[in-house]
Formats: structure tokens, sequence, C-alpha cells
């Protein structure tokens, strides 16, 4: 059994699980949207890359991938998306996706709404609006405080913040996965993933 809870047996208990630490779903819309404690709403996503871990080899093709096709050809494994954590004595690899939180701390921390909802592309993946992004990175530090490593990460020679955006409806660290680790699972009700339920992941 694995140690870590694989993503469908997160993504099944999260409904009750979500609820139960506090959250409150907004009925109006089916569960399309989230009632956040400020009484905002936001779109859940209705996409998210799972991933077998049982599989992964630590090849780490996915960070190459993501690197240079989001980054205009760099390929430092610090502009990766996706992160593929190694516990050498072991064996073990786990990738480390981003979640697409239904209440995103990336999103709720940014002060200038450079964090918003990808409608667009279908997915309504949270995403970094780089335009309007000052490089403050109160998103990094939101998601750092319940999530290591952060999902939000930070191109300091750009001097923006960056997060997965799901290739905007097409993964390509899920496309381009030698050994099946990755996949896009798709939910036209949006899932209701949330940061209380895997605080520490």
């Amino acid at each position: 059994m694995n140690k870590e809870m694989d993503r469908r047996t997160l993504l099944k208990s999260l409904g009750v699980s979500a609820l139960g630490a506090g959250s409150v779903v907004a009925f109006g819309d089916v569960i399309h949207v989230f009632a956040l404690p400020s009484g905002g709403k936001v779109a859940l996503a209705r996409a998210v890359i799972l991933a077998d871990m049982s599989l992964c080899s630590g090849c780490r093709i996915c960070e190459m991938i993501c690197a240079n096709l989001n980054s205009m050809g760099r390929n430092a494994s610090s502009l990766a998306r996706i992160f593929i954590e190694k516990d050498y004595l072991k064996g073990d690899y786990k990738p480390k996706m981003c979640y697409q939180c239904a209440d995103p701390p990336c999103l709720n921390a940014c002060p200038v709404d450079a964090l918003q909802v990808d409608k667009k592309s279908g997915t309504y993946a949270r995403v970094v609006i780089e335009e309007l992004c000052i490089g403050c990175q109160s998103c990094v530090e939101a998601c750092q405080s319940h999530f290591q490593p952060s999902r939000a990460t930070f191109d300091a020679e750009r001097e923006k913040s960056i997060k997965c955006h799901l290739c905007f409806g097409d993964p390509q660290c899920v496309k381009f996965c030698p050994l099946g680790v990755l996949r896009v699972e798709r939910s036209k009700k949006g899932f209701l993933v949330g940061y209380p339920v895997i605080q520490g992941d």
C-alpha cells in the first residue's frame, strides 16, 4: 500500500472531507462553484493531472518537458510546474502536481488578481496572468504554507510567479511521460479538492 494517498482515493473522499473541513459548496450551479469563507465564489477546476506513483521511475522527463515548453526553451528544473520528489535510498519517486484547489490559497493571496480561473480552455485551472503579475510571490508563500514543495514557484529571470496551467487543456507532461504515470482526469461538475484535506503534502 502506498504511504501517500493516491489521487483516485483522494478525489473520491474529497466531496465529504472538504465539506467537513468547514468549507461550503454553493448548489446554485450544482457543484460548479465553491463558496469561500469571505463570501466570494470560485469555479471548481474541471481537469486535474493524476499520477500512478507505482509506475514512476524518476526519469524527470515531465519536468524537462514542462520547463522547456512553458519557459521559452529554458530547461532549469526550477521552471517546471511539476516536481519529482525522490527518495534515493528507498527508490521512491513521487510526482507532485498542482491540485487546482477548490479554495486555492494562491488565488486568494494574490493582491492584484493576477491569478484567475481559466474558463476559456474549459479546464478551469487556476492560472497566472503574467501581464498582471507584479512578482510579489504572495501566491508562492500561500501555497507553501499548505504544500511542500509549493506548487506555485517563481521565475527569477522574468520576475513572475508561475504554476501549472494544464497547458491550457493539453498537458504536455502527460503526453510525453514514457511510462504512462500521468493522466488527465476531467469532470464537467469540477473537482472538490481543497488544501485542508491534504495539508502537508
